[in-house]
Formats: structure tokens, sequence, C-alpha cells
């Protein structure tokens, strides 16, 4: 067999791209074919992520495609939706968008889903007697529901495949961690982080300190409150799903996380159970009391030394490090609850889009679906150094020393809000802590938000 050499597939690629650039290239090809062929230029906003993180997967999609170029924008997702909002009322809107998993439902009325087949210009060397560079459409298959569910996790799928349509694919996949301070446990005599919500009590209350008054001195762990813990939200969901708590009735129509449910003809309600042990963290009385509403942010706690243990998602670590100079930062597994079998660990990851807006929907989900195959998701891994959403890269990344932990939550990471208004529901959720605190009954919280929550999984009229 004849090997081409790399020089000469060097300089076919240059080739194809100096006769696109030129206008050459369209001169080959039937009429249909020529006209797809004219120069595209997409807008791509990439959320909470860096040019140079994709740059190499650009460069490469630029050989396969030499008539279409990409803009890349990075927007921060605290302004995302306000940025969003205005370019789709001023019809400016991006063609390619990193939304949150959990937003995929209501902006999916903005939203084209990825479609059974893409019809795009392929530029080829073709001819009898003489070869010359010709335009040719192809049709070709796009990905199904059989390739994702291959190819992706399992929360990648529920998230993605909506109403039976694809609507987005991520690059990678992020999960609620534990940063700590590694020499506030060792202080505390506690040589490793701890695996089980039984050990996190033990070594969060070995690291708090309260004066003669009751005042918080040191704190363990900031959990229990809701304005001063960024994630709050995920961290409650994450409770509810480890305690095995029915976020939503079985039709999705409905939340059911407030419902008592029968074990062995038991009656129980693990959504009080995820609720409580959560808010007893800033509860006085509590012997795990270790944070409270009149603290700093948590992070500024841990930037200043004083606090063990902050929840928040491997993306967080490097804006930590900034903050916290002098603080030595471990990080370790969200923990689970002692002898579960089914680890659930709360996903929160951006899933590449194309809004309905575009003028260049194909191309844009082409560019998704090259840039998500295996091969090219594998360089943006190296160069973002993020946790991956595709199975397999898992056993790869599980054997490095950093991303090793992010790493071991992907195939048991879980979602579970797919209604339409995600601030109203995060909004419910902290309501429902702040009741708790201020002496609401569990049961009267859980059915408060719940009330809050129910029309929010109801499409609206649009």
């Amino acid at each position: 067999m004849t090997t081409r050499s790399p020089l000469k597939l060097l300089t076919l690629a240059a080739l194809l791209t100096a006769l696109v650039l030129t206008g050459f290239g369209c001169k080959g090809g039937n009429k249909k074919a020529q006209e797809a062929a004219q120069p595209v230029a997409l807008n791509w906003w990439l959320v909470d992520n860096s040019q140079a993180n994709v740059q190499e997967l650009l460069t490469d999609y630029g050989q396969l495609r030499p008539n279409v170029s990409v803009r890349v924008r990075v927007v921060r997702v605290e302004e995302l939706e306000q940025l969003l909002t205005q370019a789709l009322a001023d019809n400016n809107a991006p063609d390619i968008v990193s939304l949150p998993n959990t937003w995929l439902r209501g902006w999916q009325h903005r939203l084209a889903p990825l479609p059974p087949a893409l019809t795009l210009p392929y530029l080829e060397m073709a001819g009898v007697i003489k070869k010359e560079p010709r335009w040719v459409l192809k049709s070709v298959p796009s990905l199904d529901l059989r390739t994702i569910k291959g190819r992706f996790v399992d929360v990648v799928v529920e998230d993605a495949y909506l109403d039976e349509q694809i609507y987005g694919l991520p690059l990678s996949l992020d999960s609620l961690v534990v940063f700590y301070n590694i020499d506030l446990l060792t202080a505390a005599q506690f040589p490793q982080p701890p695996t089980t919500w039984d050990e996190f009590k033990e070594t969060s209350m070995g690291i708090t300190r309260l004066d003669k008054q009751g005042h918080l001195l040191q704190n363990g762990a900031a959990l229990g409150t809701a304005d001063n813990i960024s994630y709050a939200f995920d961290i409650v969901s994450a409770l509810m799903l480890q305690n095995n708590t029915p976020m939503v009735n079985s039709s999705d129509s409905r939340v059911a996380f407030h419902e008592p449910v029968e074990v062995a003809g038991q009656s129980y309600s693990p959504g009080v159970d995820a609720l409580r042990f959560y808010t007893d963290f800033a509860q006085p009385t509590k012997e795990t009391y270790s944070w409270s509403v009149e603290e700093p942010t948590a992070r500024e706690a841990f930037a200043a030394g004083r606090l063990g243990f902050l929840m928040g998602y491997w993306r967080d670590l490097n804006t930590l490090k900034v903050m916290a100079p002098r603080v030595r930062i471990g990080v370790s597994n969200f923990p689970q609850i002692e002898g579960s079998l089914q680890p659930a660990y709360y996903a929160d990851y951006y899933l590449e889009t194309v809004m309905k807006q575009s003028q260049h929907q194909a191309e844009a989900w082409d560019l998704i679906q090259f840039i998500t195959t295996p091969q090219e998701v594998e360089k943006y891994l190296r160069a973002a150094q993020r946790p991956t959403a595709q199975r397999q890269f898992i056993s790869q990344q599980l054997e490095d020393i950093d991303l090793g932990v992010p790493a071991a939550q992907v195939l048991s990471a879980k979602s579970w809000y797919h209604g339409y208004n995600l601030p109203a529901t995060k909004t419910s959720f902290l309501n429902m802590i702040k009741q708790v605190l201020s002496g609401t009954s569990f049961e009267e919280a859980l059915d408060f938000a719940a009330r809050q929550i129910n029309p929010t999984l109801n499409k609206p009229t649009l």
C-alpha cells in the first residue's frame, strides 16, 4: 500500500485553501455546489473557556472546510443570558453558543436541533483525464441517538436529547467536587479528605472553631445557607439525588422531591432528609454547625484561609488559586452516603448549540460534530485540562494526577432539572433554605418550593 507523504498532504490542503480564497475553486463542480461553497463566517460564543483551548480544533476544521471561517467570542456565564437575549432581539445572535446543560429546555425554542443529515459542499480532486478541484455537494448522515449513547456518558444523552432530537454536544463535563484547605485538615489531624458524609461531618467538626459566645472563628464547611454559597442549588440537588429522592414524576410534568416514598412498607421523605442534612451546618444548635448567614461568601472565606471545605467545580480551580495564593488547595471527590451502591455526582457543563436564528445552521452543526469527534476532543482535553464527557477517555484521565478526581465522577454524573425557567427554580430552592433557617418546617418549605417550581415544567406559550 502506498502512503502519501505529509508534505504532499499539506501541499494539497494549501492548494485547496488557496483556490477558495482566490475564487478559482468555485469554477469547478455544478452550480448548486458552487453556490453552497461561497465563503461562510460562523460566530461562536464560547462560554467560560478560552480560544486557545479550541484553536487547534478550528485549524483542523479549516483544512476540511476551507470556505468556512470561525470567529470566537469568549463570554462569561454571568453575562450570557443578557447578551444573548439582546442579540436575539437585534436579530444578531451567534450561530453557535455554549449553553449550560440545565438551560437547554428553557432555550429550546430558540435552538435548531441537529437534522438527520447535512448537505454541504466538499472540495475534491476530480476528473477522468486531468484531476482538477471541484465542489461536490454531499448529504452525510448526522449523529444519531445510538451513536451519542455509545460515545457520551449517560447524563449527556439525558440532557441533550429532547423530544427525540439532539440539541447540543459537549466538549467536556464538569461535576461538583470538594476543594479543601490541606493545612487546616492537617492541623486537625485528618491526613486524608473524607469520602463519605459521615467522615465529612467528623472532619468539618474537627476544623470548626467557636468562641465562648458561640461565634464562628474558623469554619469547617460552607454548607447550610443560601446567598453566601455560590452553588447552594447544586449542592442540595446533589444531596437529594444521592438520597434517591424522586425529583420529578414519571412524565416530567410535576416535581416530586417533596413527596414521601415507601420502602419495605415504611414511609419516609428523602427530600426532607437531604434538606435537613444541608441546613444543619447552619444551625447553631446542631453539632455540625460550621457556617452562618453572617459569613462572607464561601470563596472569600476559603481564600482567607479560614474555611476547610468549599464545594465547587473543576473549572473553578484556577480562579481559586488566584484568589488564595497562600492556601494549599486539595481537590477530592464529592462525598457519598455510607454504603451506597449507586454514587451520584451533580453535573454542570456546557453544550455547544446552534441558534435557530443562524443563517448557517448546516455549517454550524457540521463544526460541532467535527470538534466533538474523539480525535478532536482528545486535543481539546489536552489543551484545556478539563474532565471528559466521552466514555473512551475516562480510563486515560483516571491515571492523571490532577484530572483523576473529576474523571472518576463522570460516569455517575446526574442532573435533574428540565423545566423552562431555571432562574425561578434556583430562587425557589434558595427561598426553601431560608425558610427552614427562619423556623419553617421542612415539609412546609419543600411543599412551597414544589408549588413554585411546578409551573416552570409547563411549556410556555410562545
